[in-house]
């Protein structure tokens, strides 16, 4: 910037202001050209060092002088402060920052800190209008919707630059020049790669459009312009980025490749105009594949399960939900475990999919979701499948129908069509309703008859050409004519022709043909293709004659190029153990609180050393502990270790300050396997920490930015009513500990405070009391809301939160039943709280004679205390025995489904808050079914309470033994 701004602040700022409102809209003109066009970040603003200083020293004089209406005329400085002040963010809290840096800004004469912030917004907004500024989308702009603007403008904050380099070298072999060319597309690409990054990176990521521009800019050559970024702001995050050896190696590597693609690749000039784009057809990927293994009854079909995390760049709301709901798979009676998705597989079927009915859905799923994994899983409608048999008694689909002479196949169609009529073709047994299946014998040579009877069921013979994969061995191939690669691999294909060939025609994806010559003397033809998109394409292969060049023989390969998409699915160093939670990618707070279980698989016996690590926000380890496991490492196993060794020592005392926390499993010869738990990037957190008198104080870091946040305070005494707190100032835990619950717009955080343990063994009072004043309906709605409330809130360490939040759970769930099941239900309730546990059994035939009056009620009672032995260790029979048991009255009370309301009733008599995310009005409407007929509730009561009070029954010692 040429000259030198005179007098005040006023003056200075005016002179930037009208140099960045020149340099600004040149940059934005330039942009605009591009196709498609490019925004403007307003770290661009290509100051020197020294105009950078003068804009930092004007600012903030301008504030120290009361930021006035003088001041804020020329708001393009301002705006370029921020950015610098969001370059520097780290993840934690913008705006103290912001006044640290920013003497004066947080207090002043006739001083409003909130208008402020308003006000940076919407400079921000105005920059976007006027100069063609990026926009913050995505999932940190919505939780954060004021500093999300600097901190989009300030292109990448430092703290994600590693991750970002990262991220780069692990997908430079999904680059082609189109995606390059094109940083939507680049960013739809990469954002669909952060699943096994850090939380906030991955909101980071969200933001597609952003995430191409940068990485664009950085994968151009060293001696090249970026169009996406001006130079100077280039070169200074190339350079923090590479200050660090592993960011400089990966960024190396990545731009490589980024010039190899750009510099080289056949399909750039060979294929048609629409073959790049059939190319990018991502949704073959996220397509399960149907299977056959033979059993000792006949052939079972299993589903393939695909990795769908890739679908989480077309919704933010994938991850989440793949990671925390059930996967229900058409043909499969019941879900699968959570997560089960982000762990690919196979899953038996017990039928065959139905037509027209979504293969694979979530339970209780988004209907966005929905919808959209049901658009990208697809399996072949039939109604006839090919599967060809392999040696290993599996048979894979062969999704073109085609057969080989001299080949064996299994062909399953719909119940009720006939096969072909050919004696070579014979009943099989298969295991699964809906459809017949037949063992497929193809002799050597076939006749056109023959030829025409398989074309009845959709099946066609191979021509005599013959063009299969070799050299390094594909990631898929179906023996017939689909194989797969992994991007970055070269597709070496083969032709073999037993008649005399001179050239061999080959056009991909219906482009323009290229000619290659046929090898004399021999009967087979390699060639490679190279640098093929990640997608879908058709291999077109014509064999012709010297002298009339017109094609004798034809034939064609599917090839896919897939994603090596690096899997949820934790054990990169060794494939001989693997490490799964549930659900998949849970939080630090899910592995200590217990909604979340780890468990191991190996070779059965094997001994393996469990690590388990806690870090803080600088990955600085706090403690290390080591326990030897033995394989396979089941989830109640996870869940015996956390109990005893979460809950003392070491892991107890770090545990408040740790952001992560890391279990390994290993042995030396086999393999290595570990799982990263983040407590993730929220905009509100509590902080709690111990004072030197004992007492606990809890601390809100709010990354929000308006100024309506609030946080209530609840006892265990009165658990439903909080009292308002002082969010700016360290709160004190009350002596009976309780909740802390914090909301900001959509954003809410809650902890378990920690009781002080002389006070609890000084008192027998303090028990939660909950009164209902307001009608049955709205008083249910509390109360679930309330349970939910308590039961998401995060704990402590404190081995005595557990304890207290148990007492407020137990108490509300005793308040739902009571207030439906009726008074004297109520009164049963309260009398078997005070018994002793060995001493409830004596109370089953009370709760029986309880649960109803007619005959038909009686008869449910009675059903269901003749099979609580049955039901004690097997929450799937007791979800069974209660739908059979309410069946006979579910007609006369309206509730629907018996099995649907079984899982309702077992909810709302044990874990109420779990309804919480139930369908609005589908749990309105079972609630008033409930208000209606008790018996439902006292039914599912009594057949929790019966399987509880018998299962703790029998693992006391008999009275009187020692």
């Amino acid at each position: 910037m040429a000259g030198t701004a005179p007098g005040g602040s006023i003056e200075v700022l005016k002179y930037l202001h009208e140099y960045l409102d020149d340099h600004f809209r040149t940059l934005h003109e330039r942009r605009q050209v591009l196709q498609p066009a490019a925004p403007v970040f307003a770290l661009e603003h290509d100051l020197n060092s020294e105009d950078l200083d003068l804009l930092l020293d004007a600012v903030r004089e301008a504030v120290a002088e009361g930021f006035d209406t003088r001041h804020r005329t020329q708001w393009l400085p301002f705006v370029v402060y921020s950015a610098e002040i969001g370059y520097l963010y780290t993840g934690d809290e913008y705006w103290p920052l912001f006044s640290q840096t920013t003497p004066g800004w947080d207090r002043g004469a006739q001083w409003r800190v909130a208008d402020n912030r308003k006000r940076i917004k919407q400079w921000f907004q105005q920059f976007a209008a006027e100069y063609g500024g990026i926009e913050p989308k995505g999932a940190f702009a919505s939780n954060f919707n004021i500093i999300a603007w600097p901190i989009t403008h300030a292109v990448m904050p430092t703290d994600l630059q590693r991750q970002m380099a990262q991220l780069l070298y692990e997908a430079r072999t999904l680059l082609t020049s189109a995606m390059l060319s094109d940083p939507h597309t680049l960013g739809v690409c990469l954002a669909s790669r952060t699943g096994a990054y850090s939380d906030r990176f991955q909101k980071f990521c969200s933001n597609q459009i952003l995430l191409g521009h940068i990485a664009a800019a950085l994968l151009s050559g060293d001696d090249e312009r970026s169009p996406y970024l001006v130079r100077s702001t280039l070169i200074r995050l190339v350079n923090d980025l590479t200050n660090e050896r592993d960011s400089r190696n990966w960024l190396h590597e990545a731009k490589r490749s980024a010039h190899k693609v750009r510099s080289s690749g056949f399909l750039s000039t060979n294929t048609a105009p629409g073959s790049a784009q059939r190319g990018q057809f991502l949704s073959t990927f996220t397509n399960p594949r149907l299977l056959l293994r033979q059993e000792a009854g006949g052939w079972r079909p299993h589903l393939e399960l695909p990795d769908l995390t890739t679908l989480q760049t077309e919704n933010d709301l994938v991850r989440e939900q793949l990671r925390s709901l059930r996967p229900k798979i058409e043909g499969l009676r019941k879900p699968l475990p959570r997560g089960k998705l982000l762990y690919p597989g196979r899953a038996p079927l017990t039928a065959w999919p139905r037509p027209g009915m979504p293969i694979i859905q979530l339970e209780q799923g988004s209907p966005e979701v929905n919808d959209l994994i049901a658009k990208r899983c697809a399996i072949t409608q039939g109604p006839w499948w090919v599967f060809r048999k392999q040696f290993d008694g599996l048979a894979t689909e062969v999704k073109g129908g085609f057969v080989r002479p001299g080949h064996e196949y299994c062909l399953v169609g719909r119940t009720g069509l006939e096969p072909p009529t050919l004696p070579w073709i014979y009943s099989a047994a298969i295991l699964a309703d809906g459809v017949h299946a037949f063992d497929v014998k193809v002799p050597l040579t076939l006749g056109e008859a023959e030829i025409a009877q398989l074309a009845t069921a959709g099946l066609s013979v191979v021509s005599s050409v013959s063009i299969h994969p070799v050299g390094l061995i594909p990631a898929f191939w179906d023996s017939e004519g689909s194989a797969e690669w992994l991007a970055g691999e070269p597709a070496l294909l083969a032709v073999e022709s037993t008649q005399t060939t001179e050239k061999c025609s080959v056009r991909v994806d219906g482009g323009l043909p290229f000619i290659l010559e046929w090898p004399a003397k021999s009967q087979q033809l390699v060639f490679a293709l190279e640098n093929l998109t990640v997608g879908t394409h058709e291999v077109h292969v014509a064999l012709r004659t010297a002298g009339t060049g017109v094609p004798f023989v034809s034939g064609s390969l599917a090839i896919t190029i897939r994603d090596p998409h690096p899997s949820l699915e934790e054990g990169a160093d060794g494939v001989g153990l693997r490490l799964f939670a549930t659900p998949a990618r849970p939080k630090l707070t899910d592995i200590w609180d217990g909604r979340a279980t780890l468990s191991a698989d190996g070779p059965s016996g094997m001994r393996a050393d469990l690590t388990i690590v806690l870090r803080d926000d600088a990955s600085k380890e706090l403690v290390r502990q080591h326990h030897g496991i033995s394989l396979p490492f089941s989830d109640s196993a996870w869940t015996r270790l956390a109990v005893q060794e979460f809950r003392k020592g070491k892991l107890l005392s770090a545990y408040n300050a740790a952001e992560s926390c890391e279990v390994s499993i290993s042995r030396g010869g086999v393999g290595f396997a570990s799982l990263v738990c983040e407590r993730g990037f929220h905009p509100l957190r509590w902080v709690l920490t111990k004072q030197r008198n004992g007492e606990h104080t809890a601390r809100l870091i709010d990354r929000t930015d308006g100024d309506d946040t609030q946080a209530l305070l609840f006892s265990v005494e009165n658990p439903l009513a909080g009292e308002q707190q002082d969010t700016r100032r360290p709160i004190t835990a009350l002596a009976n500990g309780g909740m802390l619950r914090a909301t900001s717009g959509h954003a809410a955080a809650s902890i378990i405070l920690p009781p002080d343990p002389n006070w609890l063994r000084q008192r027998s009072s303090g028990k939660p009391t909950i009164r209902c004043t307001d009608a049955p309906l709205p008083e249910m709605h509390k109360l679930i809301r309330s349970y939910h409330y308590w039961h998401t809130a995060d704990l402590s360490g404190d081995p005595f939160s557990y304890h207290q939040r148990k007492l407020v759970l137990d108490a509300i769930t005793t308040t739902v039943v009571s207030l439906a099941g009726g008074n004297r239900w109520a009164n049963l309730e309260r009398k078997r709280s005070r018994l002793s546990s060995h001493r409830r059994p004596d109370m089953l035939d009370e709760m029986r004679k309880l649960v109803g009056e007619t005959p038909a009620q009686l008869a449910v009672a009675r059903y269901i205390a003749s099979n609580l032995w049955q039901w004690l260790d097997s929450l799937p029979a007791l979800r069974q025995g209660l739908s059979e048991a309410i069946d006979p009255i579910a007609a006369e009370t309206g509730i629907g489904n018996p099995l649907v309301a079984a899982d309702f009733l077992l909810l709302i008599s044990s874990k109420p808050g779990f309804l919480e995310s139930w369908d609005k009005a589908e749990r309105n409407r079972m609630l008033k079914c409930v208000l209606r007929s008790p018996v439902l509730i006292r039914a599912a009561r009594f057949a929790i309470l019966g399987t509880e009070d018998l299962r703790e029954a029998s693992e006391q010692p008999p009275r009187g033994a020692r």
